[in-house]
């Protein structure tokens, strides 16, 4: 399946909207080296059972609270932006958000980078936002190799459109010479040895891939709040085992 990038509408805020459910003001850490702004957007067309921010996902289920304004926070963005490097896009899956290129666009115009953070599922909304050079870094959430990735993401997309989205994705992203990387979160029951194997055959000549930490607690499916992860040696001895597929791959969440 191919997905044919569209160009981006005319910018309009009143027409494309943006819902944003969480701001973290402050961060150093969701955006590689630099000090950010973290927003967190409502809505996702997958449900990972592990996914630690389930109010996001299902805002629209009856869990909701009312949005931030998006002119509060650019406010905010003008006033700091002399402290602050950069802004965290995140969810939820942000390019469901149809105001996302006229956000992006605003965030730049102050001086700031933007970081994406996306599960891989909507390369013809990504492509616009590449080429129109909106991006200055793309996280994508990999969910399992070829043969689960479907299931674990518990999707209504067809299977075989979601792997082929995923590739669409990373080639885009491999082609843009935007700096990215790829991830996944190793949930025991979820994903084993043959299958991060599986990853780094399917991923490989990508740039940089972190193996992160599940992290127990509030999760969207309740069966997976105490659910042990695996040990952090474990980890680091994958991430070693397919360190030869990526040009970086470490471990990340251990702390």
């Amino acid at each position: 399946m191919s997905f044919i990038p569209t160009d981006l509408e005319p910018s309009s805020s009143a027409a494309r909207p943006v819902r944003i459910l969480g701001w973290s003001k402050t961060t150093l850490l969701d955006y590689p080296g630099r000090v950010a702004s973290t927003l967190f957007f409502e809505g996702c067309n997958f449900r990972c059972p592990y996914c630690h921010n389930p109010d996001l996902v299902l805002h629209g289920e009856g869990n909701g609270k009312a949005p931030f304004d998006p002119d509060e926070i650019l406010a905010y963005l003008a006033t700091y932006s002399r402290m602050l490097e950069g802004v965290c896009l995140t969810g939820g899956e942000p390019l469901l958000q149809p105001g996302l290129p006229d956000l992006c666009r605003r965030i730049r115009e102050l001086g700031l980078r933007v970081k994406l953070d996306s599960n891989g599922s909507l390369p013809e909304r990504l492509a616009p936002l590449l080429k129109a050079s909106l991006l200055d870094y793309v996280a994508v959430d990999i969910k399992g190799p070829p043969d689960k990735i479907h299931a674990i993401a518990r999707t209504g997309m067809p299977a075989a459109e979601l792997v082929a989205a995923t590739e669409a994705t990373v080639s885009l992203l491999q082609a843009s010479g935007v700096p990215y990387e790829l991830r996944t979160t190793v949930v025991p029951g979820l994903l084993e040895e043959k299958d991060l194997a599986a990853m780094g055959e399917w991923l490989k000549g990508g740039h940089r891939y972190f193996l992160q930490q599940f992290r127990p607690g509030k999760c969207l499916d309740p069966l997976f709040c105490d659910l042990p992860a695996y040990p952090p040696e474990y980890l680091k001895g994958q991430a070693e085992a397919l360190s030869g597929y990526f040009a970086d791959c470490c471990v990340r969440g251990l702390g």
